[in-house]
């Protein structure tokens, strides 16, 4: 089948670490013996996926398929992040504690990127800043050591990390360039712009709650800036303050 869709020799071979032996020496042997070529050039053997530190299985009730997952309201990208950040040469243990983990790194990565793509507009990226360029070189070695993405990961969030510093202190910095390497990265991760949900419109209710805020930090009300935080925040949405004003997005 293999040689049927991808001729007598390939690049990579991908399978469970309980397939090396015997099942993928012998592919080896019987393809090398027919076509007296190299097979595969790149084995890559996944290790075992587990579920709250258990084996999965329909037995023990803690099997899952994308489909429950997606049911119980967890999104694909959520999934997606979980599952590939962690080097596939090590066991996984899948724990619903590490989507909520995901979806909260989901939202912070969306924040930022949010702010980068409304300070780039519809500029051409020229020279990305020092930082976010050395992001990109660790990003880039560590997904050539062997796939390690939890270390590509960490690239990311330092990204992140100094891509917010930026947005506090915009003067000089081109973030069509930032958004650029944002891009770049998730050329290999495919979660912080596929599968992205468009920015939620900020209900009237809420909107009006803003509004008085607005009106009460203006008058250096503190206290009742406070309370309405608070109200806003019962509505499920998070106040950000800066100095170019009150911003909010879903909690």
């Amino acid at each position: 089948m293999s040689m049927k869709y991808l001729g007598p020799s390939f690049d990579l071979h991908t399978g469970g670490i309980d397939n090396l032996f015997p099942h993928h020496e012998n592919e080896i042997a019987q393809a090398e013996a027919a076509t007296g070529l190299e097979f595969v050039k790149t084995w890559m053997h996944c290790a075992h996926l587990k579920v709250n530190g258990e084996k999965m299985s329909k037995s023990a009730g803690n099997f899952f398929t994308l489909r429950d997952l997606i049911q119980k309201g967890w999104s694909g990208r959520e999934i997606r992040y979980v599952l590939i950040n962690a080097h596939y040469r090590q066991g996984l243990n899948f724990a619903f504690s590490a989507l909520e983990d995901a979806r909260k790194s989901l939202q912070r990565i969306d924040r930022c990127v949010m702010a980068v793509e409304k300070l780039a507009g519809d500029a051409a990226p020229s020279a990305a800043p020092e930082w976010a360029a050395k992001a990109l070189d660790a990003f880039t070695a560590a997904v050539n050591d062997d796939l390690n993405l939890p270390k590509a990961f960490a690239a990311l969030f330092e990204l992140v990390r100094e891509a917010n510093a930026a947005v506090a202190a915009p003067a000089g910095v081109d973030f069509a360039a930032v958004l650029a390497t944002f891009k770049k990265m998730d050329q290999v991760l495919g979660l912080v712009f596929f599968g992205r949900a468009e920015a939620e419109a900020v209900p009237a209710d809420v909107q009006a709650l803003l509004d008085e805020r607005a009106a009460a930090r203006a008058a250096r009300n503190w206290a009742e800036s406070d309370r309405l935080r608070d109200a806003i925040a019962a509505l499920g949405w998070a106040v950000k303050d800066s100095k170019d004003g009150q911003s909010v997005t879903r909690k």
